[in-house]
């Protein structure tokens, strides 16, 4: 068995690279995500002490997507101010001061070099314990700068050979919690997020909780995300690079019983290699069953 998976994969476009890729959905891909994307070790609040609880990737949202990150649990709250306000990213309130724009930028940047990797944006939380949110502001400035990239969820059927036919351009989702404000010919609905309920996790705890998700049945192909963190009272987030790459080596069932794996520093662990090898088994089982 391969120990390092990734060795062999252009993290910049290894979804283009999956074999056979075009006969899934969306719904049918397992995704390597960033939990908490929005606080990373680089970005300009990062403070090594408080920074222990609240960051949990290495570097910025082009670093992600350049090292193969395709789905980001993003958390991002709005500051009021003239003419317009603010939208950043936060964890339970502590500002990493990156904000929306350097997402779009970066989202972007990455398509025009990779027209053919696609891209989740999980916006999981729109405040930040603020009610003020400007839903209005925030949906009119997704739609002017990724409203031409953006997957309609009409389009949730669709296989991806019959989304590259269809636009050149259109490759993010974007998903939230359903809003008035919201135009939902752009935003998908909710992505349920599965974790294990406290924000303390031992290692044991974590791997009951990926056991329970994945022995419980589902009907249907939707998107969800698997949350595979780990966090002691002491140390904040726990190295569990070792048990990621364990418990979704493609050498298990586990990575192909997911949807979207997010996990802490992401880019520690061998997942996109792992996701690669599984969607790339995917492909192979659905050109058998249509044979």
């Amino acid at each position: 068995m391969p120990n390092n998976p990734t060795s062999n994969v252009d993290t910049q476009c290894w979804m283009n690279k999956v074999p056979g890729i075009d006969q899934l959905k969306l719904t049918d891909l397992i995704w390597p995500g960033t939990h908490n994307s929005g606080m990373d070790k680089k970005a300009p609040n990062y403070e090594i002490v408080v920074g222990n609880w609240t960051t949990c990737q290495n570097d910025s949202f082009a670093w992600q997507l350049a090292k193969g990150a395709r789905a980001f649990d993003l958390r991002l709250g709005y500051q009021p101010g003239s003419p317009k306000g603010t939208f950043f990213f936060h964890h339970n309130g502590y500002k990493s001061h990156r904000v929306l724009d350097e997402l779009i930028d970066a989202v972007n940047s990455f398509l025009d070099r990779n027209p053919d990797e696609f891209i989740i944006l999980d916006f999981h939380q729109l405040l930040d314990g603020d009610p003020r949110f400007d839903h209005r502001q925030f949906n009119d400035l997704m739609k002017q700068r990724l409203g031409d990239r953006a997957i309609s969820p009409d389009d949730e059927e669709k296989t991806i050979g019959e989304l590259k036919a269809a636009s050149s351009k259109k490759r993010v989702i974007l998903a939230s919690r359903v809003s008035v404000e919201l135009d939902l010919d752009y935003f998908w609905g909710t992505i349920p997020h599965r974790w294990s309920g406290s924000r303390l996790t031992n290692v044991t705890e974590l791997r009951q909780h990926i056991l329970r998700t994945l022995e419980t049945p589902r009907s249907g192909s939707y998107l969800w995300s698997l949350t595979a963190t780990s966090y002691t009272f002491l140390g904040g987030p726990v190295d569990i690079k070792q048990h990621i790459n364990d418990w979704f080596h493609s050498s298990r069932d586990w990575v192909t019983r997911c949807s979207i794996i997010s996990t802490d520093f992401f880019d520690e662990s061998q997942i996109v290699g792992y996701c690669w090898i599984a969607n790339s088994m995917k492909a192979v089982e659905r050109s058998r069953s249509l044979a």
